[in-house]
C-alpha cells in the first residue's frame, strides 16, 4: 500500500480520534467508559468461547459448536448494519478517486474499513482462534481456516454495503428493501416463537452441510483438511471477493444524485394538500405554517420515511413472537401493546426528537434571520413529531387487530397515555439536546453515518430515569389492585412531565440565544472525502 493511502488511512483515524473530545474531558471519559462496557462484555464472551474450546477434547463436539456459531457470525456480521441502520466508519471511495491513489487500492480501502461494522464478530473469532490454538487435541496450524473465513466476511460486507446504498437511492425502492430486510432478519425469530424449528431443520437436513462457508472453516479447523473442505472454502471466498469487487465497481460509478432525480415524486393530489394544511388551520400562525413545513418536509425525507416504516414493522416483529410464543405470557402480554408504542417512539427519536434541526441543517439559520420565535420553532417541531408519533401507534394499533392480537379499548387508552406523557418527557430533553448537540443529518441518506455523540451515549442514562415515573404506575395499580391508583400516580407524571417540558424550553431559549454561532456553525458543516 502506497504512502497516498496510508495518508488517507491515517486522515480517517484522526477525524474519529478528534471526533469524541469536542464535548470536553467529561464527554470524553463517558465515551470511553460506555465503550469499555460494550466491548468489555464482548471480550468476556470472547474469553468464554476461547475456554469451551479450549477445554473440549471432542472433535465432533468442537465442530457442532463452530459450524453455527460461525453461521451466526456471518449473519451479525452481514445483517446487523443494515438494521441499525449504519454503514460503520466509512471513507467516500467515489471523492477519494481525485487524490493520487491508486484504482485497485481503493478497493483494499474500503475493505478494511468494513472491519469497523462488527469488532464484536472479530473478538468472538479472535476468542475461537486463541481456544482452538490452547487445545491440545486440535493441530495448531488448523486454527489458519479462520483467516479465509474472516476476509469472505470482509468481502461480502463491501458488496453488501454499496449494493444497499445503490438500492436505497431509488425512491420507490429503499422503503420496500428495507421493509423486506427487516421482515427477513426477523424470520429466525419468528420461527423459533412458534416452534416451527422442527420442520426447518428436517428441511435443511437434506442440504449439504459443506456447501457453506462456515461448515467447511468448522471442518477443516476440527482437522479434516480433506480436498473438498478446501476446495469449499477457497470457492466461497473467490465468490465473495468477485462480489464484493463487482459491486464496489459499480458504486464508483453510480451517480447517486441522478437516481434521486429520476425518482421524484409528483405534485400532491388536492386531498393530499388539504391534509397538509389540516394543522395550519387549527393552530395560528407562524406555529400552524411551521407544522405544515415540518410535516411535509418529514415525509419527503427518505431517511425519516425509513425510520416511520421501522416503527410500526420492526417492533411488532420484535415484540409480538416474544409476548405471543408458546412459552410466553403474563406481564408482557398484559402489557404488550404499550412495549410496541413505546419501542417505536424510541426509534422515532431519532429523527424527530433529539436533533430537531439535523435535517434543516444550514437552512437553519432562517429561524434567527425572519421574525419568528425560537418558541415556536421548537413547539412546531414537537407537534410535528407528536402528529407522527401519533400515527405511528394508530398503525400500529390497526396492525393487531387485523392480524387478531388481543387489544381493548382500555388498553389502548391506557397504552396511549402513557406514551403521550412518555413523548412530552422525550421532547423536553429533545428540545435541549437539539441546541447543546447540534448536528447535520442529510434527509436523502438512509445509512446513518454520523458518529455517536456524548449525547447519544447520554441515552443510556436518560431512558431508564424516563421509565421510572411509569413504573412506579404500574406498580402502584398492582400495590393497591385499583385503577384509580394507576391513574392517579400517572396525572402526577404527568404534571412532572408539563412542569419538565416548561423548564427544558426555558433552557432551550437561552441555549438558542447564547450558542447561536456555535450552532449554526455545526448546522452548516458540509459534507468532505472523509465521512462518518
Amino acid at each position: 500500500m502506497n504512502p497516498q493511502a496510508l495518508a488517507v488511512l491515517w486522515a480517517q483515524y484522526r477525524t474519529l480520534r478528534n471526533f469524541y473530545p469536542r464535548g470536553g474531558r467529561g464527554g470524553l471519559i463517558f465515551t470511553i467508559a460506555i465503550g469499555v462496557l460494550w466491548y468489555g462484555l464482548w471480550m468476556v464472551a470472547a474469553v468464554a468461547i476461547g475456554m469451551l474450546l479450549a477445554e473440549s477434547r471432542d472433535r465432533q463436539l468442537v465442530y457442532r459448536f463452530l459450524a453455527p456459531g460461525l453461521m451466526l457470525s456471518f449473519l451479525y456480521w452481514q445483517i446487523i448494519p443494515i438494521l441499525m441502520v449504519s454503514a460503520g466508519a466509512s471513507l467516500e471511495m467515489r471523492r477519494l478517486r481525485v487524490y493520487p491513489i491508486p484504482h485497485s487500492q481503493l478497493f483494499a480501502l474500503e475493505v478494511l474499513l468494513r472491519v469497523t461494522t462488527a469488532v464484536e464478530m472479530l473478538l468472538m473469532v479472535g476468542g475461537a482462534w486463541t481456544g482452538v490454538l490452547l487445545n491440545p487435541a486440535l493441530p495448531r496450524w488448523c486454527a489458519v481456516a479462520f483467516l479465509p473465513f474472516v476476509l469472505f466476511n470482509l468481502f461480502v460486507a463491501t458488496g453488501v454495503r454499496d449494493l444497499i446504498t445503490r438500492m436505497l437511492a431509488w425512491r420507490r425502492f429503499r422503503e420496500i428493501a428495507v421493509f423486506l430486510l427487516v421482515m427477513f432478519a426477523a424470520l429466525p425469530q419468528f420461527v423459533l416463537s412458534r416452534g416451527l424449528q422442527d420442520k426447518v431443520k428436517l428441511n435443511l437436513e437434506g442440504i449439504p452441510a459443506l456447501v457453506w462457508p462456515w461448515s467447511a472453516t468448522a471442518r477443516l479447523i476440527t482437522g479434516d483438511w480433506a480436498w473438498q473442505n478446501w476446495a469449499a472454502l477457497v470457492g466461497w471466498l473467490a465468490i465473495g471477493y468477485a462480489f464484493g469487487r463487482w459491486q464496489f465497481e459499480r458504486g464508483l460509478r453510480f451517480d447517486e444524485e441522478a437516481a434521486r432525480a429520476t425518482g421524484e415524486p409528483a405534485k400532491g393530489a388536492p386531498r393530499t394538500e388539504r391534509l397538509f394544511r389540516f394543522p395550519g388551520r387549527l393552530l395560528p400562525d407562524p406555529v400552524g405554517a411551521l407544522v405544515e413545513k415540518e410535516v411535509r418536509s418529514l415525509i419527503r425525507s427518505p431517511r425519516f420515511r425509513l425510520v416511520f416504516l421501522m416503527g410500526f414493522s420492526f417492533g411488532l416483529l420484535i415484540w409480538l413472537p416474544m409476548t405471543f410464543g408458546r412459552r410466553s405470557g403474563g406481564v408482557m402480554q398484559s402489557h404488550f401493546l404499550v412495549l410496541v408504542f413505546a419501542y417505536s417512539l424510541m426509534l422515532m427519536s431519532e429523527v424527530s426528537i433529539w436533533n430537531v434541526l439535523g435535517f434543516d441543517r444550514g437552512a437553519a439559520q432562517l429561524y434567527w434571520l425572519t421574525p419568528v420565535r425560537t418558541v415556536h420553532v421548537l413547539v412546531a417541531k414537537n407537534i410535528a413529531a407528536a402528529i407522527f408519533c401519533t400515527l405511528e401507534m394508530l398503525i400500529i394499533t390497526a396492525v393487531c387487530l387485523l392480524f387478531r392480537v388481543p387489544v381493548t379499548l382500555a388498553t389502548f387508552v391506557e397504552s396511549l397515555l402513557v406514551c403521550f406523557i412518555l413523548l412530552v418527557f422525550l421532547t423536553a430533553a429533545g428540545n435541549l439536546s437539539s441546541l447543546c448537540y447540534p448536528r447535520p443529518v442529510d434527509p436523502n441518506q438512509n445509512w446513518k453515518r454520523s458518529s455517536a455523540t456524548r449525547f447519544q451515549a447520554m441515552l443510556l442514562i436518560l431512558y431508564p430515569i424516563m421509565a421510572l415515573p411509569f413504573a412506579f404506575a404500574y406498580v402502584a395499580r398492582y400495590a393497591w389492585e385499583a385503577e384509580w391508583a394507576f391513574y392517579a400516580v400517572l396525572a402526577v407524571t404527568a404534571a412532572l412531565a408539563a412542569i419538565v417540558y416548561g423548564l427544558c424550553l426555558e433552557s432551550a431559549l437561552r441555549v438558542a440565544a447564547g450558542r447561536k454561532e456555535q450552532i449554526l456553525a455545526a448546522l452548516g458543516q458540509g459534507s468532505g472525502p472523509i465521512s462518518a
